[in-house]
């Protein structure tokens, strides 16, 4: 059990194919494991090898594809760290993992030199784009010199292949550490769910280091067809995705609701020819249902929601292209994954009860790396404790609702901001809005708005309170408005309410 080996069957079954088109050049699935094999090699060199685990702290390019299987390859443990992280996270993630070597870019040096000073554990930095001085390794020197790795480390399916750190946006980030097994089953389940029929184009702007970016590179290793390939960005541009569209005849685009919001709102849409665009797949954060429709009816196309969360694999949930899709929901568990809805006692609701989302499968992460009280209370019971509220229809549908620690308690009863923020979203004016509690001497609690406006809008307090009263329970309508220029948001475009609390 290595995780390498998705890659290496697909080259027994096609031989040589074209695996990702990255800035205009072609990279094929041979190429790509070469230089894997040599970097696994100079790894070894260096001392890395079964257990040891390595930091990859580079923007998405083809080198990321290699760096993780070379590390798996050895049986070493990726640590990846989203390359536009502060400082100080970074400092965090590098001193607590226990990571021996880092491997990261030019441009992103010294960062990591500020971040790593007085860390003792890390022995080695390679850089991309670097050469050999001043204590740190070319990229590109240490691969030419080394001699390729061809033998694969063994490894027990709880051995871990992946930790990926939680983005931090409550205390420091967690460690999530996933196993070989957690990744290959979620990768399998990912595909079979996804019911592709034919050969995709899709283009790649997810991070590769976010557990979202990791399921599409793995799950791509699966696919039964030859033709299809990802056209890979470094990072989200939206004229770029258009221009890659146009110019790949791209049919398939993954991304989080922000994406797709910019998207809609770009004005250079008219541009481009993006009509060979067939299917999107949304996840990461709510999706509205006014950016589901406006999305889909601007660029005709399917658009297909999940749900999931790093300590998963991350994929819990998925529209089927083969069910009905029904408005607000993130579709049916993937197979081996079981879904159910507990109330604040741990206790199972019935169809149709809103609590906690919990998750039991193979895909449940082994735990938090070093915390093992949050890691015992998180997998209590056996279930993953998502944090996550919703609930599940007769047909087994899951709709995500709200996070239990963004939940208001106004007057006694439970208000969901989510559900608020779907009304509100309704307006003609509104580009963006997310909703959070604020302290109210009458009610405990009361709600308060953040409105981003479309550009030449123009709304007033008073106003948008008396359309949300309109559209609403008047109960559940804002008491305060606060519009401004933009929502601060994750690296991956979740609302970072925290940083709104932090506002009022």
């Amino acid at each position: 059990m290595n995780l390498i080996n998705l890659a290496n069957k697909r080259i027994e079954k096609f031989g040589e194919t074209v695996s990702v088109v990255f800035e205009g050049e072609e990279y094929t699935t041979t190429g790509i494991s070469e230089l894997g094999q040599k970097l696994a090699g100079g790894l070894r060199s260096l001392g890395i090898g079964r257990g040891d685990h390595v930091v990859v702290s580079l923007s998405n390019s083809p080198e990321v594809f290699a760096c993780f299987q070379a590390i798996w390859r050895i049986g070493a443990v990726i640590v990846p760290i989203m390359f536009l992280l502060g400082e100080n996270e970074t400092r965090y993630i590098l001193d607590h993992s226990d990571a021996k070597v880092v491997i990261t870019s030019q441009d992103l040096l010294e960062k990591i030199d500020n971040a790593r000073d007085g860390i003792d554990c890390i022995h080695n930095v390679i850089v991309l784009g670097g050469e050999d001085r001043d204590g740190r390794i070319g990229f590109y020197g240490l691969i030419d010199k080394s001699p390729p790795e061809k033998s694969i480390e063994e490894m027990d399916e709880n051995d871990l292949a992946l930790m990926i750190y939680t983005s931090g946006t409550t205390g420091q980030p967690k460690g999530v550490m996933l196993s070989h097994n957690n990744l290959h089953q979620n990768a399998v389940a990912v595909w079979e769910a996804n019911q592709w029929e034919k050969a995709e184009i899709t283009i790649i702007c997810l991070p590769l280091a976010h557990s979202f970016g990791v399921v599409t590179m793995t799950a791509g290793f699966l696919s039964p067809f030859e033709e299809g390939f990802g056209v890979l960005m470094r990072w989200f541009d939206p004229e770029e995705v258009f221009r890659l569209i146009e110019k790949y005849r791209a049919t398939n685009f993954i991304g989080v609701p922000t994406m797709y919001q910019l998207l809609l709102n770009h004005p250079a849409a008219e541009k481009y020819d993006t009509g060979s665009l067939e299917r999107c797949t949304i996840s990461a954060a709510p999706v509205t249902e006014e950016l589901y429709r406006a999305f889909t009816e601007k660029f005709n196309c399917k658009m297909y929601e999940g749900y999931g969360l790093t300590e998963a694999s991350p994929a819990v949930a998925l529209c089927r292209p083969s069910m009905p899709i029904k408005k607000g929901s993130t579709g049916i568990p993937i197979p081996g994954v079981e879904v159910k809805i507990f109330d604040q006692d741990d206790n199972e609701l019935p169809a149709g009860g809103q609590g906690e989302i919990v998750v039991k499968g193979p895909n449940v992460m082994v735990g938090y790396y070093k915390r093992s009280e949050e890691t015992h209370a998180t997998l209590r019971g056996g279930w993953l404790h998502t944090g996550d509220v919703g609930y599940l229809d007769e047909e087994g549908y899951l709709y995500i609702t709200d996070r239990l620690k963004d939940m208001v308690i106004k007057g006694g009863y439970n208000l969901y901001p989510s559900e608020i923020e779907g009304y509100l979203h309704e307006h003609p004016a509104i580009a963006e809005v997310s909703v959070i509690g604020i302290p109210d001497e009458k009610y405990g609690e009361t709600i308060m708005a953040f409105v981003v406006l479309l550009p030449g809008q123009e709304l007033t307090e008073d106003e948008l309170i008396d359309y949300a009263k309109a559209k609403m329970t008047p109960f559940k309508a804002p008491s305060r408005v606060k519009f401004v220029d933009a929502l601060p948001k994750s690296l991956v475009g979740k609302v970072l309410k925290n940083e709104l609390r932090k506002m009022v």
